[in-house]
């Protein structure tokens, strides 16, 4: 009898490490299935993110329509899909653009950051992504061009924004009548690199600035 309650016993529990072992090889199974699709997913999603046409179809889901630029790109340290975008504003409080950075967060892309309303127009602007040796990620450049130009003279508005130190580096060339034509530089540009590219950039259209160290209001 003893016997007999002994290799029940065995078997009993010979049949509950085999119930055992198919709930982990389950388990691990789901588990890989999981970890595939989930990495299918993250793989579509980075391709997705490489059409700029997709970019900014995004980008004007989240902020709206008056979008008028969305780069995907490497703007700080982290490895999630970035996408820097800029949008303008034209209503009876505020007048200007802004530039905001979004991030991926739980599969959804959030905006992050945002610059205050700057002066300046998206309008026949050049606006890029660019790249200097001493940051290990990218920057946006903005630049008015002549959009703020007429033959009576003028002003050119210029941005370098840096999203992972919170600084948007600013330089405002002044053209008035019957005056030298001047350039105003941020105080807060604390890289010589940041300052020498906006000078070298407004010396090959006006090569006779004087730098000046206090901003200039032109009234229109």
């Amino acid at each position: 009898m003893n016997f007999i309650l002994s290799l029940r016993k065995g078997q009993k529990l010979l049949s509950n490490k085999k119930l055992l072992l198919v709930l982990f090889l389950s388990a691990l199974i789901l588990s890989s299935c999981s970890d595939k699709k989930s990495a299918d997913e993250q793989a579509k999603q980075n391709a997705d993110y490489e059409n700029p046409e997709f970019v900014i179809q995004q980008a004007k889901k989240i902020l709206g329509s008056n979008v008028k630029f969305a780069y995907k790109g490497k703007f700080d340290r982290d490895s999630v899909i970035e996408v820097a975008a800029g949008i303008e504003i034209q209503n009876e409080k505020d007048w200007g653009i802004k530039f905001i950075l979004m991030k991926m967060e739980n599969g959804r892309l959030t905006q992050v950051f945002q610059t205050p309303v700057l002066n300046g127009s998206f309008r026949e602007c050049l606006v890029q992504k660019i790249k200097f040796p001493m940051f290990g990620y990218e920057l946006i450049y903005y630049n008015s061009q002549d959009y703020f130009l007429g033959s009576g003279g003028g002003e050119v508005y210029s941005y370098v924004v840096n999203y992972t130190e919170d600084k948007t580096y600013y330089a405002h060339l002044i053209a008035e009548p019957n005056k030298p034509v001047s350039l105003y530089l941020s105080d807060n540009i604390d890289v010589p690199e940041i300052k020498s590219f906006f000078i070298s950039n407004f010396k090959r259209d006006f090569p006779s600035f004087k730098v000046v160290s206090k901003d200039v209001v032109l009234k229109y």
